[in-house]
């Protein structure tokens, strides 16, 4: 690479790029806008928990940092389903298989193991409260908020979904963006621990209040505390002004809930409201300058709790094809985005479908049967049927093969279900083989470090 090499962003896809650049040999200069949240509080109400899956595990391995993450992270087996009038909720596992659990973890905590190691490295310097406002191409400039510049060789856009990199290479005429507003929006609060520091919920499943046209999820958090996020229809939020209302809503929807939360009404007013949106975008990168990388290329909704972990196995993706092709830059970027994008284009729709099936699906009796079916005939097929969940959550089959082979599994169950008669065996039978480390006992088996 000619030139600073630059990363726009030191979120987790940002500064898990710098660490795999430098074992690459580069000098890398990392830009961010925000305080360093190693010695910053993080601001409450935002993407405060993430789900690690095996896809974002593996780039974690390769670097070296999985030890120090597993320290911060809580393993779910399952959805904790609380239905309407059920003082009893029901734990839905997530697989057959030990190895089928998804891990809540700290999106602050983690990002702080990231930004250590890219430190330790030698060869990643942070900037911090650095806000990149746009990039000049013709110069190699990057020009910031507050009218200063940088000199840059190849800039890489962690930037996020509102990407001023992305923007740029938009301005070049080579990228076209194309953002999908969902009209529901989302706010997160806080269940406290117990007065004794324990948990009021299992900390061991991913919970769910699905009510049809929204939900309430709750992931656990190392201290005791559950963040619980509230999705609803955009209508539902403005609706919400008072904490009379406030209170009456959670009473009615989500009693139980409300029961353990005091402060319930005074949470829910003074942390922000939050937008969902899937970002499609076509032209990744312009010559051989510049390549978006995470939520500037392929943001996605939360609901299949895949966004960072997708961002995380592009970066590995892309460190793959800069390895192959070190002269070669535009190649790099054109052969990462030709391989990526069917992908990120598959996720992006799978998440949005996952949305139905947790806010009302998992209460319907029907997909009920079909899940069981499948995890049976998981158990006897298991060199050719996973559940598309697990195939997705649990391996690293590319996302669009993984729907393929779900959307024929599904017409097979769905045949069956129909008509008892069928030899359902024989046709799972006749499907493909899953590729032989997929699903995989143990995400370090695919680490190539």
């Amino acid at each position: 690479m000619n030139g600073p090499v630059v990363i726009a962003g030191a979120g987790p896809a940002g500064s898990l790029l710098a660490i795999y650049l430098a074992r690459q040999g580069h000098d890398v200069t990392v830009y961010e806008s925000r305080p360093d949240l190693r010695r910053t509080d993080i601001g409450a109400g935002r993407s405060i928990n993430l789900a690690l899956a095996t896809r974002g595990i593996v780039p974690l391995v390769d670097v070296g940092v999985i030890d120090r993450v597993n320290e911060i992270t809580i393993p779910m087996r399952g959805r904790m389903v609380h239905a309407v009038g059920d003082p009893t909720p029901e734990l839905q596992p997530y697989g057959i298989h030990e190895h089928e659990v998804i891990h809540s973890v700290s999106r602050a905590g983690l990002n702080a193991i990231l930004l250590d190691a890219a430190e330790a490295t030698g060869r990643v310097t942070i900037e911090f409260e650095r806000r990149l406002e746009a990039v000049d191409f013709d110069r190699s400039l990057l020009r910031f908020h507050d009218s200063s510049t940088e000199p840059f060789g190849v800039v890489f856009g962690a930037d996020g979904a509102n990407s001023p990199i992305r923007q740029s290479i938009i301005a070049q005429g080579t990228c076209a963006f194309e953002p999908e507003m969902l009209d529901h929006d989302y706010k997160e609060l806080t269940v406290p621990p117990g007065d004794d520091g324990t948990y009021l919920l299992d900390p061991y499943a991913l919970h769910i209040w699905p009510r049809g046209e929204f939900m309430l999820i709750a992931l656990a958090n190392p201290g005791g505390d559950f963040t619980v996020t509230l999705f609803a229809p955009s209508e539902t939020f403005d609706a919400l002004t008072s904490a009379e209302n406030i209170r009456s809503f959670f009473n009615q929807n989500f009693p139980e809930f409300a029961a353990l939360v005091p402060d319930l009404a005074q949470q829910f007013v003074e942390n922000p409201t939050g937008k969902l949106g899937t970002v499609r975008v076509t032209g990744w990168s312009y010559q051989n300058q510049a390549v978006l990388i995470g939520d500037a290329a392929h943001g996605i909704v939360p609901f299949h709790g895949q966004g960072m972990n997708a961002a995380m196995e592009s970066v590995r993706v892309l460190d793959r094809h800069l390895r192959a092709s070190p002269d070669n830059l535009t190649a790099a970027f054109a052969a990462y985005e030709n391989e990526r994008k069917p992908d990120t284009e598959a996720i992006a729709d799978m998440a949005i479908g996952n949305y139905i099936e947790m806010r009302a699906g998992v209460i319907d009796p029907g997909y009920l049967a079909k899940r069981k079916l499948a995890l049976e005939l998981q158990r006897r097929h298991p060199a050719h049927l996973s559940p598309r969940y697990n195939m997705v959550m649990f391996s690293t089959m590319p996302y669009a093969e993984a729907r393929e082979r779900a959307s024929r599994q599904g017409e097979i169950i769905e045949a069956a279900v129909a008509d008892p008669s069928i030899d359902i065996d024989t046709l799972i039978s006749g499907l493909p083989r899953l590729p032989d480390n997929d699903p995989l006992a143990d995400p370090r088996a695919l680490s190539t470090s």
